[in-house]
């Protein structure tokens, strides 16, 4: 009898967490999350050489990021993100815009992703 309990319980809290996170709150903490995890991995490169142009830390994080993930290969998250000129000297963004336009593209392809994989 505990176990089913604890088992309703485990059930529960996951149900919940679920819908939070499929809740345009849970959506938006999600991405504040990646933002700022973007955004420190973007500082951590330029400590760790602090020669190297934004556009080229750009590229090596996102490329690291795609190499993390088949769904972002399979989406050209690249690609997508060179169109936005982020690893051009010219057009790269400041590394905050840079954090959120690469959040909204992963966001994008995740719900790209979670429509094909549910049929949709």
């Amino acid at each position: 009898m505990e176990i089913l309990a604890i088992i309703l319980m485990v059930i529960a809290v996951a149900t919940a967490l679920v819908y939070f996170l499929n809740s345009p709150r849970g959506m938006r903490a999600v991405r504040n999350k990646t933002v700022s995890t973007i955004l420190n991995d973007v500082r951590a490169l330029q400590q760790s050489v602090p020669a190297t142009p934004l556009h080229d830390i750009y590229y090596a994080l996102a490329e690291e990021r795609t190499n993390k993930s088949k769904w972002l290969t399979e989406f050209n998250y690249l690609h997508k993100l060179q169109n936005a000129g982020c690893f051009d000297p010219r057009t790269a963004p400041q590394p905050k815009q840079f954090a959120e336009l690469l959040a909204s593209v992963e966001e994008k392809i995740r719900l790209q992703a979670s429509e094909i994989a549910g049929g949709g």
